[in-house]
């Protein structure tokens, strides 16, 4: 599992530092896929290579989740550290206190920052929140 949620961090790493690159690729989401892939791969050594040969997987499984085609936009309208900690919190599932310790910062100020920053994207999205 742990393996998993660091190939994942690896490939979003991977693509908010070549955002440039992964805009215009034609398949960014299998691209992103075998980075990930990769992480795990050398994380897990051989035997995941081995494995993922065996592995069958439907198709469904591979079917995009539902999502804003424009959240990438939206994202980068919000200031640095409101898209820092809605990411870290709601995109990656770190705590509060997990981005206030890697951010240098107290876990209030995070609380204020993913508040402001997800009613600014409910806001640009035309999100009711009640």
């Amino acid at each position: 599992m742990e393996a998993g949620r660091d190939a994942a961090a690896e490939a979003l790493t991977w693509a908010w530092r070549n955002w440039h690159r992964v805009r215009v690729m034609e398949n960014s989401t299998g691209y992103l896929y075998r980075v990930g892939r990769t992480s795990a791969i050398r994380a897990l050594g051989q035997e995941a290579k081995i494995a993922d040969t065996d592995v069958e997987v439907e198709a469904s499984a591979w079917e995009l989740p539902n999502y804003e085609p424009n959240l990438a936009s939206y994202l980068a309208g919000l200031s640095e550290q409101q898209r820092v900690s809605v990411w870290m919190v709601h995109g990656l599932g770190f705590t509060h206190t997990e981005v206030a310790e890697i951010l240098n910062c107290s876990k209030p100020t995070v609380g204020t920052h993913v508040r402001r920053g997800l009613d600014r994207l409910r806001e640009r999205m035309g999100v009711e929140h009640g």
